[in-house]
């Protein structure tokens, strides 16, 4: 019994030691990228740009939404009308083909 005791606490000093490096890689990364972040003009560009995006990305989500709740009631109204289903490699190849050209 006293060898399984012994082994616990040895257990326990290895995870509080990678624990604190984690913490310490974590906080260096975060810090890092704040710094850049904040303190570069190529930074705050690049924060503007995220800000821009996100700004716009509920409204375009709801947009997006929409459009397809839009098509499912079409598709459902006029069941007759399908395409003929070609195979996702075929209008991928098309779509290359007219890429090409």
């Amino acid at each position: 019994m006293a060898s399984q005791n012994q082994i616990k606490p040895s257990l326990n000093v290895n995870n509080n030691f990678n624990s604190l490096w984690v913490g310490f890689a974590f906080g260096a990364v975060t810090a890092s990228a704040l710094v850049f972040l904040l303190g570069t003009k190529k930074g705050r560009d690049l924060l503007k740009k995220i800000l821009d995006v996100t700004d716009n990305l509920q409204e375009n989500a709801l947009f997006i939404a929409e459009q397809i709740e839009e098509a499912f009631i079409e598709k459902e109204k006029n069941p007759t009308i399908h395409k003929e289903a070609k195979p996702v490699l075929g209008n991928l190849l098309d779509k290359m083909k007219l890429l090409r050209n």
